[in-house]
């Protein structure tokens, strides 16, 4: 039984540490397990031939911050760094579906599991996906449990389907293997969401009371939804089962400030054993030592200045990771959705943390159109599959019609649907709309415009959640798992989050038998990384928002500048490298301070992650030889084989289901 600690903000003490030093003790390589049992083989995420490893940009964010001497190996004498530790088997690092869905497989199991999370519990992506989950629920081969042939799907859809719709989306650069394991592994874990309580969108005369969905790149109804707003409906459940498990402990609105990582005696690396955070609300400090460490901490919106991410969203995870030496993979495909809502009052402003609303996809599932300002439907002289192309065909489309006509949106126009259908399928987007716009989805055209809302890569993990670090997974959408390839087709997120949130956990109970005590014992005294807060220091990042740190919002703001201008939905080498001196520089503001005076914020810290995952970002677009899906670069065009490949494709076939 897990020994339970305050489920809000547990007891954390204060500490003074060196910022240089990340790397503290040298521990052997426990393989085998406490009762003499066999060792663990490791297992290596695989690198596709496809892919291109951002291993220049990598290596130096890990080097930056290992260069401190490894041989002051302690806090000072034996006594930890920290008044109070907290000790789990499974330490989660985010709070959203794949986080949530991960905790609570290893409690079941019987792991004692600590989620640390940046907000509230239910903040996050995962609380504002409105689409749904795609999966295909009337095919024997799903694994889903009984199957209903007379269900709302398309009779003739299957698991092969959804698996080849989601390798034409990414440009075939997916891991095959992985999409297979997503498609056929997603229904049983939407049966474990309805058994837990989640209330999806019923139709009345399917035997299965689930109502299917069609949106873009999909060939068939498969997406499962709470009517427009099914992320909302999923954490509301998961959190609260979570909070009644006795093996969850919740630690909430905790900023986690870097992994604690330590190589290993046999030179194949390093082990992580659980990370260093503050809490945002006292400026208390935490350490939690864990067996395992999963990140989950969802993407990095918010270095764009123009995203549906909630404003958590700094890439936190990812450049932890990346600091602690973990291999980060295809970050340049940043999937920008095509529908944002156009709301010039509520726009978000450089510098300053923000989202905007999002119109799903589903709209145009439902049959809108998208018209540019001359009220011209354009779409289908881009794409076969007119409004239903790809996010990334379509985003691109309205960026050229926004060129060509001089304008800065375009209309979605869903005029045929009825009052009562607009209400009834979409209450969220109708209410949003008239609350911020004064109009009403069913009578008028809606403004939209892209914007940043999904990041394809990540940390480079296999179809087990595991990293390059031992001891460390990750999960989400801060995870490469390459599920999605190029393009990540729609409502596969929180898809790619429940399966693997679930396989990480199978690993992991077998990772943390092997692990050694004595190697808990040397995390627990091990000095922290490079994101330290001096023991005078006063403000930490809980005082009012008008105390804030100007100094960091200024460095956010030239982060998303940048990102845009260069980085943004059509990119060239010119601006890239561009792109790449700015970011440096301001890399390099940041760690001139954190060695002369420690972080002095939260926002300096969060400004230092987002300068890390942008130059991850720039990087990789600079180093990808040739534009594919989200990535197009003007000066590298498609290669011959995917031009051939693309002018392939057949446009979805659309079933009487989906008429």
């Amino acid at each position: 039984m897990f020994v339970s600690v305050s489920r809000r903000n547990g007891t954390c003490g204060r500490w003074r540490a060196s910022p240089s030093v990340v790397v503290t003790a040298m521990i052997p390589n426990r393989e085998a397990t406490a009762a003499g049992g066999k060792p663990r083989p490791s297992s290596e995420p695989k690198t596709k031939s496809h892919s291109r490893k951002v291993k220049t940009t990598r290596r130096s964010v890990a080097r930056k911050y290992k260069s401190g001497s490894t041989s002051s190996r302690h806090g000072g004498g034996n006594a930890p760094p920290f008044e109070v530790v907290q000790e789990c088997d499974v330490l989660v690092l985010g709070s959203g579906v794949a986080g949530m869905t991960c905790a609570l497989e290893a409690a079941e199991a019987g792991l004692r599991a600590a989620i640390v999370t940046k907000a509230e519990a239910s903040e996050g992506s995962t609380k504002y996906a409105q689409g749904g989950v795609a999966a295909v629920m009337t095919d024997p081969g799903s694994g889903g449990g009984p199957v209903d042939r007379r269900g709302a799907g398309d009779p003739r859809d299957s698991v092969s389907r959804h698996v080849e719709d989601t390798m034409s989306a990414g440009c075939f650069l997916n891991d095959r293997e992985a999409v297979e394991i997503m498609c056929r592994e997603g229904p049983a874990q939407v049966d474990m969401l309805r058994k837990i309580g989640v209330t999806f969108t019923e139709d009345a005369g399917s035997a299965t009371g689930l109502h299917l969905v069609r949106e873009g790149g999909h060939s068939h109804s498969r997406v499962v939804h709470a009517a427009d707003a099914t992320g909302a409906a999923m954490m509301r459940a998961l959190v609260k089962r979570a909070a009644q498990h006795p093996n969850v402990s919740l630690h909430e609105n905790h900023f986690a400030l870097d992994l604690l990582t330590m190589p290993l005696a046999n030179g194949e690396g390093v082990g992580c054993y659980g990370c260093d955070a503050i809490c945002a609300e006292t400026g208390d400090h935490c350490r939690f030592v864990s067996k395992c460490t999963v990140v989950a901490t969802g993407g990095c919106g918010q270095i764009y200045p123009s995203t549906t991410n909630p404003v958590v969203a700094t890439g936190d995870g990812i450049a932890m990771a990346a600091r602690a030496g973990a291999a980060v993979e295809d970050m340049e495909f940043i999937q920008f959705h095509p529908t944002s809502l156009y709301d010039p009052a509520r726009r978000c402003s450089l510098g300053a943390l923000g989202s905007v609303f999002l119109v799903s996809e589903a709209v145009r599932g439902a049959g809108a159109t998208l018209r540019n300002l001359a009220g011209e439907a354009f779409m289908a002289g881009y794409d076969p599959r007119g409004d239903l192309a790809p996010r990334d065909v379509v985003a691109r489309g309205i960026y050229d019609q926004m060129r060509l006509h001089g304008g800065d949106h375009v209309y979605l126009d869903a005029t045929h649907l009825s009052r009562e259908r607009a209400e009834e399928e979409f209450p969220h987007i109708s209410r949003n709309v008239r609350e911020r716009l004064g109009l009403e989805i069913s009578q008028d055209w809606i403004p939209v415009v892209p914007a940043q809302h999904y990041a394809c890569g990540g940390i480079l993990t296999n179809t087990e959640g595991e990293t390059t670090v031992r001891g460390l997974y990750a999960i989400g959408e801060a995870a490469r798992t390459g599920v999605h390839g190029a393009n990540r087709l729609a409502s596969n997120s929180l898809l790619e989050g429940l399966v693997f949130g679930r396989r990480s956990v199978l690993n992991a109970i077998d990772y943390v038998v092997g692990v050694h005590p004595l190697d808990l014992e040397a995390a627990t005294h091990a000095c922290p990384g490079p994101l330290t807060f001096p023991r005078e220091a006063q403000h930490l990042g809980v005082a009012p928002a008008s105390a804030g740190d100007a100094e960091a919002a200024d460095l956010v703001q030239r982060i998303q500048r940048t990102m845009w201008s260069r980085c943004g939905i059509l990119r060239n080498d010119k601006d890239l490298a561009a792109g790449l001196r700015e970011l440096e520089a301001i890399t390099r503001e940041i760690e001139v301070e954190l060695k002369e005076s420690g972080c002095r914020s939260l926002e300096q810290a969060e400004a230092l992650n987002m300068a890390t995952v942008a130059s991850l970002v720039m990087s990789g677009a600079a180093e990808r030889e040739a534009s594919a899906g989200l990535h197009h670069n003007v000066d590298k065009p498609p290669t011959a084989r995917q031009l051939a490949t693309a002018a392939s494709r057949e446009p979805a076939a659309v079933g009487a289901a989906d008429k």
